[in-house]
Formats: structure tokens, sequence, C-alpha cells
């Protein structure tokens, strides 16, 4: 009878040991990203009006290095007066999400600044915007439904 007792103690605790387990092992699965051109069109209102930049740009432009980040993407309305812009970046560490974020405030001041008395709906647009950051991502999306379109975006990094 003590064996019995024995025998059921023993594959109780090892049910509960492999229960546990299987615990651990899912809440230290890391969610998987998706790519960022694909996680920021699904948070935009109109993906089809925009034109893509290239990483040359992101450096002339603002002085985004690609040693910096693993992945960026910069889009423009087709119209460039409307203002419409969606910069977005994965830095590689800390260090370089601070550089990514200054460099992208630097170049939204700058658009402000060439907006302002020419432009002034884009200059509108600019004004109620700003850089955002969530992990090692960062963003900058200029446009009639940005607040909506970043919080959206983040919410997936």
């Amino acid at each position: 009878m003590k064996n019995k007792h024995i025998f059921w103690l023993i594959a109780l605790m090892l049910v509960a040991l492999t229960l546990s387990g299987c615990q651990q092992k899912k809440n230290t699965e890391k969610k998987a990203s998706l790519p960022l051109r694909e996680a920021v069109e699904k948070a935009l209102t109109d993906k089809d009006g925009l034109v893509a930049y290239t990483a040359d740009d992101l450096t002339d432009l603002m002085g985004i290095l690609p040693e910096d980040y693993t992945e960026a993407l910069f889009l423009m309305g087709s119209d460039s007066l409307s203002g419409r812009e969606i910069i977005a970046v994965r830095a590689k560490d800390a260090s370089s999400l601070k550089k990514i974020t200054e460099a992208l405030n630097n170049y939204l001041t700058q658009r402000k600044q060439e907006t302002r008395n020419y432009l002034p709906d884009a200059y509108k647009l600019q004004t109620q915007t700003k850089v955002e950051t969530r992990n090692l991502t960062a963003v900058l999306i200029v446009g009639e439904h940005s607040a909506e379109e970043t919080r959206t975006f983040l919410a997936g990094e």
C-alpha cells in the first residue's frame, strides 16, 4: 500500500513539473514582429497613395545611418505638397534608438520651418505630430490620422 502511494505521489509530481515546464516555455516565447513594411502598412489608412524612399534618402535627409538600424521605412505622399510622411525605424540597440529619435525630431523641426509660410496645411499636420518610440522602434507619422496610425503601429511593436 505504501508503494502505491509513493508511486502516485511521484507520478503527480512529474505531471506538475511537466505542466510548469510547459507554462514557463509559453511565457518566455517572444511574439514575432511583422516585417516593418507590413506592420506599418497595416496601420495606415492610405497606403496606396504613398511613394517609398530609399535608405540613402534616410541618410541624406535625416542622417540616419544603415549601421544604426535593422529595418527602416520611409514613405511620402505622392502629392509632396500634402505633408504626408511616414518614417519608421527599428534600431539595433538603445544608443542607436537615441540617435535615430534625435534625427527624426531634427527632421520634423526642419520640415516645420520649410512649410510654415508656404504650405499651411502641411505645417498644421506637422505641428500635430511627434516622434514616438516603443522598445527599439521609432516612428514619425505625419498625416490627417497620424495619432491613430502611430498608436496602431506601435501596439504591435
